[in-house]
């Protein structure tokens, strides 16, 4: 049995010895001759682009405003612009509280 289990032993250590020393596989460095080369002038398709991008940045500039000032309009936000409409009571008016324990 512990022949087997040596023997056994001795095959893994081998083959992970093989695997550690062996040569690695041929390796290509990449060049420039392997980069895309463009066919064509380059002005059209980028301001196609920038047009595209353009008009999402207005439509959400726009998404935004409009967002914004129906928050405004509805009163879900207060952004405190101005004073209350209707301060407080006069402070002749507003009675003292009595914090103290009886």
């Amino acid at each position: 049995m512990r022949a087997t289990i040596v023997a056994f032993r001795r095959n893994i250590i081998n083959v992970i010895q093989a695997r550690k020393y062996a040569s690695p596989a041929h390796r290509c460095d990449a060049h420039m001759n392997e980069l895309p080369v463009p066919c064509g002038p380059w002005g059209p398709w980028y301001k196609e682009k920038q047009s595209l991008y353009t008009k999402i940045l207005v439509f959400g500039t726009l998404w935004w405003l409009f967002s914004f000032g129906m928050m405004i309009y509805t009163g879900s936000i207060d952004l405190n612009f101005f004073p209350p409409a209707q301060p407080g009571p006069p402070s002749d008016m507003v009675e003292e509280c009595d914090d103290t324990d009886n």
